[in-house]
């Protein structure tokens, strides 16, 4: 029986992707500094905004899990 796949959420590789722009968006802030311009600024943009969107597409997809598992547990109350 092959083994269904993992939840977004389980994934390592997600958390890490999301993890790993958080630490080069703080990497390339903190070598930036006041004056961001160039190549650290528009890199310190880009992962700052793939972390957004990962972390809101990972508290998106917990929520609908434990959802799911909520209404599965609701299914043998009610019959």
């Amino acid at each position: 029986m092959p083994t269904p796949p993992t939840h977004p959420v389980e994934q390592p590789a997600f958390r890490s992707l999301m993890l790993t722009s958080l630490f080069l968006g703080a990497v390339l802030f903190l070598a930036a500094g006041p004056e961001t311009n160039g190549f650290a600024g528009l890199g310190m943009t880009l992962s700052f905004g793939v972390f957004l969107i990962s972390f809101g597409l990972y508290l998106l997809a917990w929520v609908l899990r434990e959802h799911e598992l909520w209404r599965e547990g609701r299914q043998g109350l009610e019959e």
